[in-house]
């Protein structure tokens, strides 16, 4: 018994030392800003380490409706391994970014459309603000973007207001509209763009919306149904294999 405990003592002490070792070689940073009504907004930016390096490609991921920056699971993980920082947003009313302009707590449950129209501009903000804080690293000259449901409108109408634009688009379950968040004509303004669609198997809605907004595309838009009979984050959480999918796509797009 006790040389069996011993075992698993130190099979624990290497996990642990393999695990910190990972973690060591990603620098991570929280990033905080206001929208430009005050309300305050959090993400956190993480990227590989190194002494040289100074510019990165950068994948901003925006989460759906309900949810928040820690639902990504392995995907920023994936990303990172790839050697891409990652800046994981949380959309006003979700996760850290709940305080208004007055420090009152603030649901994405209560906000009306005239709140999520400005999703776009936080996101603007926040990105803005990695700029302001890192001047001497570059993220966003070859970059990209990773959104599901609100967070993939939310991302598109964001780069059509951007002078700098992404390379390519990932768009998981996305909608024509929502929240009052209409993509179509963004999508055709972003003409050098790529975008990858993604929906579960049976997204009846999501694959009608996705066939309408590909005729909106002036470049590549590719299109992949997960297996997984669900939707938006949740396609990540029961298709293992899906993050692994999306880091490799991109890859072929960003410096």
């Amino acid at each position: 018994m006790r040389r069996f405990i011993l075992i698993i003592l130190a099979f624990f002490l290497v996990f642990i030392n393999t695990s910190a070792l990972a973690v060591s070689n990603f620098t991570k940073k929280e990033v905080k800003t206001s929208a430009v009504d005050g309300f305050n907004l959090k993400a956190t930016l993480a990227y590989p380490k190194s002494k040289t390096q100074k510019e990165f490609s950068t994948v901003v991921l925006l989460h759906s409706l309900g949810y928040n920056s820690a639902w990504w699971g392995e995907l920023e993980k994936d990303l990172l391994n790839k050697g891409f920082a990652v800046l994981a947003v949380d959309l006003r009313g979700h996760g850290a970014s709940i305080y208004n302009s007055k420090l009152t707590k603030t649901s994405w449950k209560d906000l009306k459309n005239s709140a999520y129209a400005k999703y776009p501009d936080d996101v603007i903000k926040v990105i803005a603000q990695v700029k302001d804080d890192n001047p001497k690293k570059v993220f966003f000259n070859s970059w990209a973007i990773v959104g599901a449901n609100i967070g993939a409108s939310t991302g598109v109408l964001a780069a059509d207001k951007m002078k700098e634009k992404p390379q390519a688009i990932v768009m998981i379950s996305p909608v024509t509209q929502t929240k009052d968040l209409y993509i179509p004509v963004s999508i055709a303004q972003l003409d050098n763009v790529d975008f990858l669609s993604i929906t579960g198997d049976g997204e009846v809605e999501a694959q009608r919306d996705e066939a309408y907004l590909k005729k909106f595309a002036q470049k590549n838009f590719a299109n992949y149904v997960s297996p997984a009979k669900t939707s938006g984050m949740l396609l990540l959480k029961n298709d293992p294999e899906l993050s692994r999918i999306i880091a490799a796509w991109l890859d072929e797009y960003l410096d």
